[in-house]
């Protein structure tokens, strides 16, 4: 596809990833992609040799153009995304964190190929495994398969099935129309992506070529699961204000299916005779809470409460 591909930025987030970096970076470097590769720099003031390592590869491969960014201050995520997309100039922009990696040497390539015969979609993401680093448990975020499926923001609110931005890539004109206000509250992949699909629809390829990576050093692993929904939970309101009410709906029933999930994580502190009304609960957030979330709270929540998942888990599948 060489005559029709044009040229990418590939945004690195980094922050203390020396660990994980060379990974991320072999990746990246093995992909099958004729065009031009901006490689934008973003780390956070990383206080090990993460940097190090990154400029190791300068060199490596003439595609790619080495574009760093002032790493004298710490930002914090958010900050570190808007500038980090400011930066790129590239038709279309890649992310990928520096704790993540790609196992596809074809995901630019199909991305941007899904980009250009598909102008419904201003973001292409893919499939992906996640891998909890400290047990050693890998799973597909949906089943392997060659397709592809178009997404809309209202069932991207309902499950975020893109993930995180190692999954996604867009056209950069989509990022130059996210709203400034969205920079000045705690913005993740999430909600990003809702405010662009609110005008597009979602390509989602369906065969898994990226790697979200859960493990100690992180800030989200490190995060206490329970804190992590009531956080959520405590921003959507400002996520409804932001996409200007049209999801409110949306918005409410998934708020009110946190409350559920945090309602029975917090029984985890009770004995195992869990009361009925409870029990007659859990059904519902199963069936309404995305995998992801149903994944990471049975890795932390008390062994009584994983008996009681797993059983309601395993009558909701069977029927």
């Amino acid at each position: 596809m060489s005559d029709k591909t044009r040229n990418i930025s590939v945004l690195l987030v980094s922050f203390n990833h020396q660990k994980h970096i060379r990974q991320a970076l072999d990746a990246l470097i093995e992909q099958r992609f004729d065009g031009t590769i901006e490689l934008v720099v973003a780390d956070d003031k990383s206080t090990d040799d993460t940097l190090t390592i990154i400029r190791e590869y300068e060199g490596k491969d003439a595609r790619f153009a080495f574009k760093y960014l002032d790493y004298s201050e710490n930002l914090g995520i958010t900050k570190n995304y808007k500038r980090g997309f400011a930066a790129c100039t590239g038709e279309y922009v890649a992310v990928l964190e520096g704790d993540d990696y790609w196992t596809s040497p074809l995901k630019l390539e199909r991305q941007a190929e899904f980009l250009r015969d598909h102008w419904e979609s201003d973001l292409c993401s893919v499939n992906y495994f996640v891998y909890v680093e400290d047990s050693a448990q890998i799973s597909a975020r949906v089943a392997a398969s060659q397709g592809y499926r178009l997404i809309s923001a209202r069932e991207l609110i309902a499950d975020n099935i893109v993930g995180n931005f190692s999954t996604c890539m867009y056209r950069r004109t989509a990022l130059t129309r996210i709203p400034e206000k969205l920079f000045d509250i705690k913005s993740y992949d999430w909600i990003t992506n809702i405010v662009i699909a609110k005008s597009t629809l979602i390509g989602f390829l369906e065969e898994p070529m990226s790697v979200y990576r859960l493990h100690g050093g992180g800030v989200w692993t490190q995060t206490p699961h329970i804190e992590k929904l009531k956080a959520q939970l405590d921003l959507l309101p400002a996520y409804d204000e932001l996409t200007e009410f049209v999801f409110h709906d949306d918005f409410e029933k998934l708020g009110s299916h946190l409350r559920h999930v945090i309602k029975v994580s917090q029984i985890g502190h009770a004995t195992e005779a869990v009361s009925q009304p409870v029990l007659r609960a859990v059904p519902a957030f199963v069936r309404y809470t995305p995998p992801i979330i149903l994944m990471m709270l049975k890795l932390i929540v008390p062994v009584a409460v994983k008996d009681l998942l797993s059983r309601v888990l395993n009558r909701s599948r069977s029927r």
